[in-house]
């Protein structure tokens, strides 16, 4: 375990801002920032993030959070791994409690954990006896250095069944967990397993966040039935279409130069990167998906595509062009000569030749559509060029903003010597665009329209108490002594509400009840145990605060926080004299019909009781109200 400690003080080191930008186009917004939303389609930015509180809120979805719970949600992994990463990221080292946790045999408990296993077996035996096979055809051939080799993971499985599976069981892994991975194979009419890969080298796929998802193995074997590339099977953690195979490497370099290198192999990253190019990405031996383009969105508003000039490649192109335009990302094409893919050009011409090709045959996608139609004679009679020139306005009617589409119609008109209005006219026939279900979203097949619940509404007092609560923190624990010292009497009625309540309570004890000690509600959201609690926590917390630090306020602002700060804590008191004056309303109306003197003279002792318990718990209250605003 992670002491409480550490995570919190990994949390307060942790710049949220830093670290999204990882995985978001962030754009400065007021004192927050602004982002497209990573877990649905949008196209205006509802997704916020508070460097001042270092939580996000995702207003599209209702999902928020702090830099932990993003990474759970980001990168497929469990709260621990999620501490782990953000450490390695903020430069604490907490090595001591996560090799004690393998330690203590919690290693196979992790997809994640296994996954990376699994990887540095590849490389270990890619570097010993039993890989030279495979680091032969690697370095050789293939012209890699050992730095690289490194920096990618690459490893190599050997032509065993069972050179994995039986390291597995030395390491404790349950096989289970590997035939779930597709790491082994499962032969149902034998009741055995074997290796997936074998006889292969191995290309670990990362995150973007840098953790080990999956593998994809070339073979080395010559027999033509056996498939040249074996990838891992689609999984929770490993979806190929929402992966940018070597973005975790070069989303720096992408940023910096505006501008991503998409080719197609696994081993084109890797020799463009050796080289030098460091922005370049594959689309994980797939097409380019929607998915792909609004991760690259994320990075840049320009994409290079560099694919084989085959028939496949071209094709593939003409397709990832309307991809690319209708997430607002500009696509350009590069033609290499005939018979070279950008593994063997960079290889033979150097990294300067590689660039000024790139520079001086850059062609844009319009100018690129028009040679693939005219070379394949789609120019060459008007019925068939009216069809193609139906296409590349189709093309352009993808782009969402609309002055680009007026644009680039305009560039096409002069390019084809047709009017303006005519290129228009086509556009509108364009049948609309159907929007793709948003990622880490479950279809709403699986549950009937009729059979959904509406989620419980949180009411106003609710939601100005929790808000209290959390905010309350800033200043000490006060509040949170007060509430827990009358935890019966408050009644929550949303479970999530009553979840956040019972977390911080329980939070506060731990900490030994000290009045003066600082929980720092921002590491809190992560551990709340459900997505509601946490994804309502953030949304509170992003909120326009009720007062701000004292130190911050000049003086005339300082009163108004401290009158903000009085009524905020005015629904701590509500909350808690509600139930009371409704307990005392319903009674003293029972006595008003009562007609039996012992049942009388029990409610009537009940609302003396009620009364009483009002007048005390108002006092103290007030007591701790102004308590808090004085000691301010």
């Amino acid at each position: 375990m992670i002491p409480q400690n550490v995570i919190d003080d990994i949390r307060q080191r942790a710049d949220i801002v830093d670290i999204l930008s990882d995985y978001l186009k962030l754009q400065p917004s007021g004192r927050n920032f602004k982002a497209l939303s990573p877990f649905t389609q949008e196209k205006t930015p509802s997704f916020v993030v508070s460097p001042d509180k270092q939580i996000y809120k995702c207003f599209s979805t209702g999902k928020g959070g702090n830099v932990f719970s993003f990474i759970m949600e980001m990168e497929k992994v469990t709260f621990p791994e999620a501490v782990e990463l953000v450490a390695k990221r903020s430069g604490v080292d907490i090595s001591r409690y996560t090799a004690h946790d393998a330690a203590a045999g919690n290693e196979e408990e992790s997809r994640t954990k296994t996954l990376r296993w699994a990887a540095r077996l590849f490389h270990r035996t890619l570097m010993s006896e039993a890989g030279k096979t495979g680091l032969s055809y690697l370095t050789a051939q293939r012209g890699l250095s050992a730095e690289t080799l490194t920096a990618f993971g690459l490893g190599y499985a050997p032509e065993s069944w069972d050179h994995l599976l039986l390291e597995a069981r030395r390491a404790g892994i349950a096989e289970e967990q590997l035939a779930e991975l597709g790491l082994v194979t499962e032969n149902r009419q034998k009741s055995s397993r074997y290796d997936t890969f074998r006889n292969r080298v191995i290309f670990p796929i990362f995150s973007v966040g840098g953790q080990v998802v999956g593998f994809g193995g070339r073979t080395l074997a010559s027999d033509p039935d056996t498939p040249k590339y074996l990838n891992s099977p689609e999984s929770r953690m490993f979806e190929k279409s929402k992966l940018l195979y070597g973005l975790h490497a070069a989303k720096q370099e992408i940023r910096r130069t505006e501008t991503a290198f998409l080719v197609e192999g696994y081993m084109d990253v890797i020799a463009l990167h050796q080289a030098g190019v460091t922005a370049a990405v594959a689309s994980c031996g797939t097409s380019l998906t929607r998915y792909q383009a609004k991760i690259l969105q994320r990075y840049t508003s320009s994409v290079l595509f560099i694919y084989d000039g085959d028939p496949a490649g071209k094709k593939s192109m003409m397709s990832g062009i309307d991809i690319l335009l209708a997430e607002g990302v500009t696509p350009f094409v590069v033609m290499l000569p005939a018979g070279d893919d950008p593994d063997s050009f960079v290889r033979r011409e150097g990294r300067d030749s590689f660039l000024h090709y790139t520079r001086e045959n850059r062609l844009a996608f319009q100018d690129f559509q028009i040679r693939v139609f005219s070379d394949s004679g789609n120019f060459s009679h008007p019925d068939v060029k009216a069809k193609a020139i139906g296409v590349m306005t189709h093309t352009i009617s993808l782009i969402p903003d609309r002055i680009r589409r007026e644009l680039y119609l305009q560039e096409l008109s002069g390019k084809l010597g047709v009017s303006p209005a005519a290129l228009a006219e086509l556009t509108k026939k364009q049948p609309v665009r159907k929007e793709f279900p948003a990622p880490h979203e479950e279809p709403s097949a699986r549950t009937p329209a009729l059979a959904r619940r509406p989620p419980q509404q949180l009411s106003v007092l609710e939601k100005t108490f929790l808000k209290a609560l959390l905010e309350s923190t800033l200043y000490g624990n006060v509040v949170l002594e007060f509430a827990a010292s009358h935890e019966a009497m408050l009644d929550l009625p949303h479970p999530a509400a009553r979840e956040i309540l019972a977390h911080m309570i329980r939070r506060y004890r731990e900490s030994g009840g000290n009045p003066d000690e600082r929980i720092d509600t921002a590491t809190e959201i992560s551990m709340f145990g459900s997505a509601e609690s946490r994804d309502l926590a953030s949304g509170l917390l992003i909120e326009q605060p009720v007062s701000s630090r004292w130190q911050e306020q000049p003086d005339a602002d300082r009163e108004h926080a401290r009158r903000c700060l009085t009524a905020f804590l005015d629904a701590f008191r509500n909350i808690i004299l509600e139930p009371l004056s409704h307990r005392k309303k319903t009674v003293t109306e029972a006595l008003r019909r009562e007609e039996d003197n012992d049942r009388a003279l029990a409610l009537q002792q009940e609302v003396k009781e009620l009364n009483a318990t009002i007048r005390k718990t108002t006092a103290d209250l007030g007591a701790m109200i102004t308590g808090i605003i004085e000691s301010r």
